[in-house]
């Protein structure tokens, strides 16, 4: 990938970043946090890539324009604030918002007060960033010739740094008129675009994710599950306060009645917990469904199990349409 070379001027932002940075960390605001994107004061007076955010980012085909994060508010607790692109620095070429590109693929981002670090977490890995230096680590390996921007909060890194992570890709398409990346994820196939849409409408926690190998290891023995009961698929298993699960795939044709059975035994098992613990939930169990829609499958405990369900069927007919 061709990225654009740094000019001088962003050279001279990218070095006024590093050094001054721990004086930004010593007279920030209260409540301000760097990996939240909190605004803060600027690095530097004279910003020579003034305005907002002017490249163009998708991931997995959808453009991302802005993003969330948790922002203190002394003597009240925290409220939650949307930057649009427009409204954060513009920097070097080649850099990216951090925070904005991860949760727009399900990521998360924390900053550690006491390390002073911020730390971005993507189920491809994890990248940490430390705000003494501006050095990026990606999976605890050192990114060498590459360093974060810190500008209002908000952390950049150089767009190469995403491909370090297994599994993310990154295309570059920017032409004369300006910058374009297309990020690429495994949350890009249509198994896992489906999901994502299903656990959307039927206001379902996202779990934890599972193959249909790990799901051997944990249902088999207790449910009776095996791997080869499917061809292809992905689960999303609840935690302990919470029964949402989502199993979705394509079913083996011969195995499509242990498939069901193994998947009740899973229900009934749920029901037992939530009849004794957290009862409120107990309902959510006993109104899970079951359901095939040509060589597909949907195993859903959510909120808005019709929803779901009515999602999973839209998803399968638009995919056999094309």
């Amino acid at each position: 990938m061709n990225l654009k070379r740094i000019t001088s001027a962003g050279l001279a932002l990218t070095m006024t970043a590093a050094l001054g940075v721990s004086a930004l960390a010593a007279d920030k605001p209260e409540g301000w946090t760097p990996a939240d994107g909190a605004r803060g004061p600027m690095l530097i007076s004279a910003n020579p890539n003034a305005g907002g955010y002017d490249k163009v980012i998708t991931v997995n085909g959808q453009a991302v324009e802005s993003f969330e994060f948790s922002k203190d508010v002394p003597g009240w607790g925290s409220e939650q604030v949307t930057l649009q692109f427009s409204e954060i620095p513009n920097v070097p070429a080649g850099y990216v918002p951090l925070r904005a590109v991860i949760q727009a693929d399900k990521g998360s981002a924390y900053w550690d007060s006491a390390e002073n670090t911020g730390s971005f977490y993507h189920e491809c890995g994890q990248i940490v960033v430390s705000f003494d230096d501006m050095s990026i680590l990606v999976e605890d390996e050192k990114v060498e010739d590459a360093e974060a921007l810190l500008l209002e909060g908000v952390t950049y890194v150089p767009v190469s740094v995403l491909e370090k992570l297994e599994g993310i890709t990154v295309t570059d398409k920017s032409t004369d008129d300006g910058e374009s990346f297309e990020i690429t994820t495994p949350n890009g196939t249509p198994l896992m675009m489906m999901a994502s849409s299903i656990m959307e409408t039927a206001e379902m926690g996202r779990g934890m994710k599972s193959s249909i190998e790990e799901m051997e290891q944990f249902w088999g023995e207790a449910h009776g599950f095996k791997a080869e009961y499917m061809t292809e698929g992905v689960a999303f298993m609840p935690m302990m306060t919470s029964p949402d699960t989502l199993v979705l795939g394509k079913f083996d044709e011969d195995n499509l009645d242990a498939l069901k059975e193994s998947l009740e035994s899973y229900r009934k098992q749920q029901e037992e917990t939530f009849t004794w613990y957290l009862g409120q939930n107990l309902p959510k169990v006993q109104a899970a469904q079951f359901v095939t829609e040509g060589d597909w499958f949907m195993f859903l405990i959510a909120e808005n199990v019709d929803e779901g369900v009515k999602t999973f069927q839209a998803a399968v007919a638009e995919m056999d349409a094309e």
